[in-house]
Formats: structure tokens, sequence, C-alpha cells
């Protein structure tokens, strides 16, 4: 009987916690922001182009300093309406990582997809690298060219590439909010 009422109380506990802390989870944007997406169309093929605002919260930037290397997904998806839902027409995610090595004090940016990276001395300029994304020229399959074209772009930090013991902080703290929220429109 007293264990079931501890349990209760445990539960009820963590209930309340969650619930308090379930708006500092969200990912709102606070340090990384789409400022501009182009998209462009030529035939049957398609070009994004990606200008953000990014910035590395205190934490982030104190991970990074340590050696802790940093991952973003960006999502891209074009999508036409069709009479009772959205025909995907391209789908596809690019990730960047972000890393800094003590050794020789510089950064690197690499697109793991491609295996390439660029070498930076310094943070800032790392990051205003980062700011812009070009991407290839992305075929669209069952594209119809008096349709818009329904674009939806995120960028997503991968807090699950963080060590074991940052990760919990990373999901309750809101200086770890390095992704965006999801952007549509249509061209």
């Amino acid at each position: 009987m007293r264990g079931c009422r501890k349990s209760k109380a445990l539960l009820l506990c963590c209930l309340v916690i969650i619930l308090s802390g379930w708006d500092v989870c969200y990912a709102g944007g606070k340090f990384v922001k789409i400022k501009q997406a182009q998209l462009s169309l030529i035939d049957n093929k398609a070009k994004l182009s990606i200008l953000l605002d990014f910035k590395l919260s205190p934490e982030a930037e104190e991970a990074l300093y340590s050696g802790i290397a940093l991952f973003w997904d960006v999502s891209i998806e074009l999508k036409q309406k069709k009479r009772f839902w959205d025909k995907t027409l391209f789908a596809h995610t690019y990730r960047y990582s972000l890393t800094y090595y003590t050794l020789l004090d510089n950064f690197r940016v690499k697109d793991e997809r491609k295996k390439t990276f660029r070498r930076f001395y310094s943070l800032s300029e790392a990051l205003a690298f980062m700011q812009h994304i070009e991407t290839e020229e992305m075929p669209l399959s069952g594209y119809v060219a008096k349709q818009c074209v329904i674009s939806v772009l995120n960028i997503s930090f991968d807090k699950e590439m963080l060590p074991a013991p940052l990760r919990p902080v990373a999901y309750f703290d809101s200086q770890w909010d390095l992704s965006t929220n999801e952007k549509r429109w249509c061209e």
C-alpha cells in the first residue's frame, strides 16, 4: 500500500516536471532561423538557395570547444497538391557537422553525404559558411508546370549525436534549441 502511494507521488511529480518544461523542450528557432529561401524551377528540375541566421548558444559553443562535434540535418521536401493529398516530388535530407580541432586550432564544416569539408580559422567564418546552403539540381518526378510547388524546409539539430552525459541536458535546456521551426511556402 505504501509502495503504491510512493509510485503515484513519483509519477505525479514526473508529470508536473514534464509539463512545466514542455515549452522549454520545443525548438523555437531562438539561435537558428531561416531568413530567406528561394526555389528556382527549370524544366523538371529545382534548385534551392537558403540563407540562415545561424548562432551558437554559449553552452553549444563551450561543448564545441571541448571537442564535441555538432550535427544538423537540413530536410527538404517539394510537393504539389493533388485532389485529396500532397504528392511528394522530391525529398532529401542533407547532413552537416561542425567540429573544432584543438591541435590545429581551426573549425571544420563537413557535408556528411559528400564526405567533403572546409576548414576555417574562426568560429564566425565557419558559421558564416553554414548560413548559405545551395542544393544541387533536384529532379522532380511527376511535376506539373502550371501548379504551385510547395516547399517544406526544416533544419534540425541532432541531439542524439551528443555524448550520453550531455544528451539529457540538451533536451531540457533552451540553450540547446539549435533547430528551426518548419517553413512552408508555395512558388
